[in-house]
């Protein structure tokens, strides 16, 4: 714990000049902005362990993802100085210590875990300002525009108010004992019988809240909220319970997940905050990153089955080599089809089909040779042109940062909409083609398919049934076979036969 007067000083120095740099006017221009930031960053405890060149760099990064994430929640183009300036000074207040989403990775790397989105190692790089916050995610972006809704929602469904007064004491709260620990939770409500509740609202993706339902909510979360539970008390504060409220799009409701009071993972909350802090960022230094775990290989059953897999794999490839042979034997077949004839062969439980494909390159040279302009069968595709699209945005952002008009370019976008790929209508090309006189047919091709019956009734639908039945019996018959000679394979020992059971 942080025991120095001159250590506190420089925490409780930090917080005085954001706190005054967050009541202030807004900067008048960007060059004011990060005038005004840099000398935030000055005040940081640990800037004695920063170097210079990474603070300009982290400060210069740090301003243009805010700017990037003000647009994606308010619209491209319509970020100000003052949106910008709040967004970058929550940045560098939060790279004063370490924060409730931040805490599970901390707790879980001293655990010999790795975390679910970053790791220590990172969060280091970002405290020591070498590695700058990450670029908005739209799902990040969700949660933040989600929340004062959720928490309408919460408030309405349960019947709950905001203890603002203990919400109040938490705003730029630091606790003396541990002032490495930071971080306010999204609500302290009061519930009808007078009981307080510490809740964090989160609006993951459908697919998450499914993973909850099974397995409850992640572990971070828990850290989280418990990371905030240590503050609320600290400072004075009270409350009887804790939970995370989450939305699930799927219903349109908001889950609870109770997160029962843990006295052993405070206490490893608290240690871990403090060794992080005071052992790797306070003195420069990184921790090591956790390696992923080793496969180790072991001589027995995965033997076995290693053995196994890999008779199943060249099993696998003969039989497409045979099978591939069999479907050149059906197109072959019959005396009357061309080697270019179209069709199809219905046989009931399945089809083989020839559909006619022409080589591009080969009609556009005929084209050429007799006075015939391929441009003139040219198609949206309706597929992105990447080439195209790439060049507006290099455009775009030539002009942003010249300074220069921006809005050619986008009534352009706007005009055309996302550039799209034109391809030739081949069919028409040829079709031309013939009409001149053309022979077509060096440039014919063939597309061949064999399709099983989807027919669900009828004699075919029996048909593919035993065909099926059979295939997959045939199928065991194999896969247990390879059971039984595998695993004596690499050992030499003599083969039994098969068929003696």
């Amino acid at each position: 714990m942080v025991k120095s007067e001159e250590a506190r000083a420089r925490y409780d120095g930090f917080d005085a000049a954001a706190m005054a740099e967050a009541s202030a006017f807004p900067p008048k221009d960007f060059p004011d902005l990060e005038r005004r930031l840099a000398a935030l960053i000055d005040r940081l405890p640990q800037r004695t362990l920063i170097q210079d060149h990474h603070a300009t760099r982290w400060l210069e990064r740090t301003i243009m993802m805010s700017i990037d994430r003000v647009e994606l929640e308010h619209g491209e183009g319509t970020a100000t100085v003052a949106q910008v300036h709040n967004h970058a000074l929550w940045h560098v207040r939060r790279a004063s210590a370490i924060g409730g989403s931040e805490i599970g990775t901390i707790v879980k790397h001293f655990r010999g875990d790795r975390g679910n989105f970053t790791s220590a190692k990172n969060l280091a790089l970002e405290k020591l300002l070498i590695m700058s916050p990450q670029r908005s995610t739209p799902e990040m972006a969700r949660g933040n525009r989600a929340e004062p809704w959720l928490q309408r929602m919460y408030h309405e469904q349960h019947g709950v108010r905001s203890d603002e007064k203990m919400l109040d004491l938490m705003k730029g709260y630091r606790w003396s004992r541990l002032p490495q620990l930071v971080g306010t939770p999204d609500d302290i409500v009061i519930l009808p019988d007078g009981r307080r509740r510490l809740v964090d609202y989160k609006c993951p993706s459908a697919d998450v809240n499914a993973d909850y339902e099974k397995n409850g909510v992640s572990f971070d979360y828990v850290c989280q909220v418990h990371h905030y539970g240590v503050l609320s008390q600290s400072s004075g504060g009270r409350f009887d319970e804790m939970e995370v409220a989450v939305f699930d799009p799927r219903y349109f409701v908001i889950h609870q997940y109770k997160v029962e009071r843990d006295t052993d993972l405070i206490k490893e909350i608290m240690k871990s905050g403090q060794v992080f802090w005071d052992e790797f960022v306070m003195n420069g230094l990184i921790p090591d990153d956790l390696s992923p775990d080793a496969l180790e290989i072991q001589e027995g059953e995965m033997y076995d089955l290693g053995v196994q897999a890999v008779m199943l794999k060249v099993i696998g490839d003969e039989l497409e080599v045979r099978r591939k042979e069999l479907l050149s034997r059906i197109s072959a077949m019959g005396s009357e089809w061309h080697e270019l004839a179209t069709g199809k062969l219905d046989m009931g439980f399945a089809s083989f089909t020839r559909a006619r494909k022409w080589d591009e390159a080969a009609l556009v040279e005929l084209a050429g040779a007799v006075g015939v302009d391929p441009q003139t069968h040219l198609k949206d595709s309706g597929k992105p042109d990447t080439d195209k699209a790439v060049a507006l945005i290099a455009a775009l952002h030539k002009r942003i940062t010249e300074g220069a008009d921006p809005a050619p370019v986008l009534a352009d976008i706007a005009r055309t909409g996302v550039p799209t790929k034109s391809e030739i209508d081949l069919n028409a090309l040829e079709a031309e083609l013939r009409e001149t006189g053309v022979n077509t047919t060096p440039a014919a091709g063939l597309a061949e398919k064999f399709l099983i019956s989807q027919k669900k009734k009828g004699e075919d639908a029996d048909n593919v049934r035993t065909i099926k039945t059979e295939a997959i019996a045939f199928a065991d018959e194999i896969e247990g076979l390879v059971g039984k000679v595998g695993g004596r394979i690499l050992q030499g020992e003599p083969e039994e036969d098969p068929t003696v059971t």
